[in-house]
């Protein structure tokens, strides 16, 4: 289609400088005076190249037209897009309407499957039921015949056993007494041996008294001889010395386990011990009783005599 539009501008140009040209013809046409003398006047001529100007006409129409024909070209191209867009959205809904009622098909198949499962289920669960049933009647009847079995051969095995208990009893009473005599006479025995003992500890006691007595008695009678009473030494003054013994009888050591608060009267106390330095009768002592009662002793040294 032509737009007559494009030829305004080039149709009015083109009037307007051929009405320039034939105003300047006629005025030189017309005036047939005597020209006045007058300066010269330099006029620029500007000459026009009509076949430029059609080729100028004519490329803006070209333009005009490509603009024309890109426009068209675009308009009918987003017209294209928008029918893609309109058919993309078509084929988008048909697609989702197509997976809405795949995934209802689907759920109506799932749903059928799982009531058909249902239905097995209940009717395996009934058969399960009916056989259960069955059977607990025939282990109840099972159990009720065996129950009757057992009773009877109970009460006969408790009969055998109330006879074997009466007379597993009648034996045990028998070997009770038995027992009893036997532990009756083990208890007499125990208590003359203990009798005995006791007897044979205190005469063995009362023997060892009279030893240890008898040994104190030597020891303080051989002290009372080796001490050297201080000068110093006044009444109430009182120093206890241990004495520590070996089994043959010598002092092996002596020191002051109270002091009198004299030093003098300490010394001679100590000094008398070492002076000894041996009890031979100590070695005749039995040597159990030695170490109870004479590996260690102690003695007190008063001036008014020895005291243990």
């Amino acid at each position: 289609m032509v737009d007559f539009r494009s030829y305004i501008l080039p149709t009015f140009l083109a009037l307007l400088i051929h009405g320039l040209v034939l105003a300047l013809l006629s005025t030189h046409w017309i005036d047939h005076s005597e020209p006045k003398r007058s300066m010269p006047r330099h006029i620029q001529a500007q000459m026009i190249d009509l076949n430029a100007l059609a080729e100028r006409q004519a490329e803006q129409e070209r333009i005009t037209q490509e603009k024309a024909k890109q426009a068209e070209a675009a308009k009918a191209k987003a017209q294209r897009e928008r029918e893609q867009a309109a058919a993309e959205k078509r084929r988008q809904e048909l697609e989702r309407k197509k997976a809405k009622a795949e995934a209802e098909r689907k759920a109506k198949q799932e749903a059928e499957r799982k009531r058909q499962q249902e239905i097995a289920r209940k009717r395996e669960a009934e058969q399960k039921k009916k056989a259960e049933l069955a059977a607990r009647k025939k282990a109840e009847a099972e159990a009720r015949k065996r129950k009757a079995e057992e009773q009877a051969r109970r009460e006969a095995e408790k009969a055998k056993q109330e006879a074997a208990e009466r007379a597993r009893k009648e034996a045990e009473r028998r070997k009770q007494q038995a027992k009893a005599e036997q532990e009756l006479q083990q208890a007499l025995e125990r208590e003359r041996q203990a009798r005995a003992k006791a007897e044979a500890a205190a005469a063995a006691r009362q023997q060892s008294q009279a030893v240890i007595g008898d040994i104190r008695s030597y020891i303080q009678a051989v002290l009372q001889d080796s001490w050297r009473i201080p000068s110093t030494a006044r009444n109430g003054m009182e120093a206890i010395v241990t004495i520590h013994l070996l089994p043959s009888g010598e002092v092996d050591q002596a020191y002051i386990a109270k002091s009198s608060g004299n030093a003098a009267f300490d010394n001679t106390a100590v000094q008398a011990v070492y002076r000894v330095q041996s009890f031979p009768r100590v070695a005749d002592v039995d040597p159990l009783l030695f170490e109870r009662q004479l590996r260690k002793l102690q003695v007190k040294f008063k001036p008014e005599g020895l005291r243990w």
